[in-house]
C-alpha cells in the first residue's frame, strides 16, 4: 500500500511506519526510480510502500494512524472514495462492491 510522505525527514517516516505495523508482519520500503533513487511524485514527495503479509482486516484503523503523521500527504487506502474495488491475487481477480 503506498503512503506519500514529504521529502523532509522521509527516512524518519519510513521507520515510524515500519514500527507502527511490525506486529502485523508489514514491511515498509522506499519506492525507488529506475536509477535507484527515491521515486518523486508529481507533488515532489516520496512514496513509502507498505507490504502486508496478510490482508488488512480493518482499513480504518491503519488509515487513522497513518493520517496522524505530520509528514504523510496521503495513503492508498482511499477510504470512502469508491464503491468498487478490483483485487488481483494469486487466486485470480475479484471485484468487491458496496
Amino acid at each position: 500500500m503506498p503512503v506519500e510522505v514529504v521529502q523532509f525527514c522521509w527516512k524518519y517516516y519510513l521507520i515510524r511506519l515500519q514500527e507502527l505495523f511490525k506486529d502485523e508482519g508489514c514491511d515498509a520500503k522506499s519506492r525507488l526510480d529506475d536509477n535507484g533513487k527515491p521515486y518523486v511524485t508529481d507533488n515532489m514527495n516520496y512514496i513509502v510502500d507498505l507490504y502486508y503479509k496478510t490482508p488488512i482486516k480493518d482499513a480504518w484503523a491503519p488509515g487513522k494512524e497513518i493520517s496522524k503523521f505530520e509528514g504523510v500527504v496521503e495513503h492508498g487506502l482511499f477510504l470512502d472514495m469508491t464503491t468498487a474495488c478490483i483485487i488481483a491475487g494469486k487466486d485470480g481477480v475479484s471485484v468487491n462492491t458496496k
